[in-house]
């Protein structure tokens, strides 16, 4: 148990210092999103994410309230299969202007029988850096 506090404590740490640098990098924000999700932080999750400019107040709370439940689960999920072992980024591939990016993750439980879980991230450029795109 202490060790399960440990490493969720060290991984707390690690999201908060990542989410307070700037996403300067498609792979930086990839990695950023990815392991807020892991920390079940949805302030740093919401950081992450693009908001096009008319995106009100109202609309931004939906997005929350539903990533909430979303992080929730993932928490539960990734707690069932003993935690993470490691997460693997594929190379970045770019549009033609290099404002937006998709990256793919894998993500590999220390359980030997969970399945593993790949997902494909959508990036985009902004005067903010690089945002997921939801």
């Amino acid at each position: 148990m202490q060790t399960l506090r440990n490493s969720l404590f060290l991984l707390l740490t690690a999201a908060f210092l990542i989410a307070c640098s700037p996403n300067s990098t498609p792979e930086k924000a990839a990695q950023n999103y990815i392991d807020t999700i892991l920390a079940n932080d949805i302030d740093g999750l919401m950081d992450t994410l693009y908001f096009p400019d008319g995106a009100d107040a109202e609309e931004r709370s939906l997005v929350r309230g539903k990533l909430t439940i979303l992080l929730a689960e993932t928490s539960t999920r990734t707690i069932s299969m003993g935690g993470v072992k490691d997460v693997s980024y594929s190379k970045t591939e770019y549009n033609e202007d290099k404002t937006r990016a998709n990256i793919g993750v894998t993500i590999h439980y220390k359980r030997e029988d969970a399945p593993v879980k790949t997902e494909n991230i959508a990036l985009r450029k902004t005067d903010k850096g690089w945002k997921v795109s939801l």
